[in-house]
């Protein structure tokens, strides 16, 4: 990690204004393919440079579990899902837990849901991914939608099929759709990331803005979408819990005039002196040569 990277990262866990510090990313460490950053201050305020339009938070209920923990049966564990669990997470890299983290092997954790505790525009975007069963499409499944057990000992080995995007007239022998309420959804925490203005979206004040994903950013910008996983719970494994809950956040801003003048003078700044260095790295390449072709560089060396 670059010098300032690391001053930057310090300063976000360790300011004042932090009220819930994720110390499992210092013991752990984080997938490399997380590439999400709180934007924003969870202090209240607003990010330095840009005005906030909208605010939005939600909080969720949700059970973690293990890996470890699959082949045990329910509260504790998810063995009538066992197989089908594996056989989704087969299909993808990791994501990690809550900002990314990896606990690696058998501790890595997953999220299950009740289906319909999931916002509904969340819903809607898991079945228009799934819609496209090509094997090379299910490495974007972020989200593992499974049925419950019709009875105790039945065993689930596959997802639910996806609804079709289209409505056509059900043909005699098409299974009837499962209620959402028959089912669970099953995934790494860092899944959430992907769409996480979604989860807020809902009868808010800017739900047109926060269901545009293309204006999701994972930093700030002009016209942007931002929004972070502010607080996480842990259960109570010691009790057998698997219980936790998790707030979401999603601001909608865009950049003032002051934040734009400033932006562009530590940018001019930037590419300064990124010139001037690379001006020096080949003035002394250009005298490393002249020294060869002169032999001054050899009888240094003697």
């Amino acid at each position: 990690m670059k010098t300032g990277t690391a001053l930057a990262f310090l300063c976000l866990f360790f300011s004042p204004s932090h009220a819930s510090i994720n110390w499992d990313i210092f013991e752990h460490g984080v997938v490399k393919t997380f590439k999400w950053t709180r934007s924003f201050p969870d202090d209240g305020s607003e990010p330095g440079g840009f005005d906030v339009h909208c605010r939005v938070s939600g909080n969720f209920h949700a059970k973690m579990y293990r890996l470890s923990d699959l082949p045990f049966d329910p509260p504790s564990g998810l063995s009538p899902w066992h197989d089908g669990i594996e056989d989704f997470l087969g299909h993808l890299d990791y994501m990690g837990s809550w900002d990314g983290v990896d606990h690696k092997g058998q501790d890595r954790e997953i999220v299950v849901m009740e289906y319909v505790d999931v916002p509904e525009p969340v819903r809607h975007w898991i079945e228009e991914q799934q819609a496209d069963e090509r094997e090379d499409n299910k490495k974007k499944w972020y989200f593992g939608v499974f049925e419950k057990p019709k009875k105790e000992g039945d065993k689930i080995h596959t997802t639910v099929k996806p609804r079709p995007t289209t409505s056509p007239s059900p043909g005699a022998n098409d299974p009837p759709a499962i209620p959402d309420k028959d089912k669970i959804v099953v995934f790494p925490a860092a899944s959430v990331y992907e769409v996480l203005p979604l989860w807020v979206s809902k009868r808010s004040s800017c739900e047109r803005a926060l269901s545009n994903l293309a204006k999701y950013k994972p930093q700030a910008e002009d016209d942007a979408i931002l929004a972070w996983v502010m607080d996480h719970s842990k259960p109570d494994r010691a009790l057998g819990k698997r219980d936790m809950r998790f707030r979401i956040e999603a601001l909608s801003v865009t950049e003032t005039e002051d934040g734009k003048r400033t932006r562009l003078m530590w940018e001019k700044l930037h590419r300064t002196v990124r010139r001037n260095e690379r001006k020096i790295q080949k003035e002394e390449r250009l005298k490393a040569r002249e020294e060869l072709k002169s032999g001054r560089g050899l009888k240094d060396e003697l």
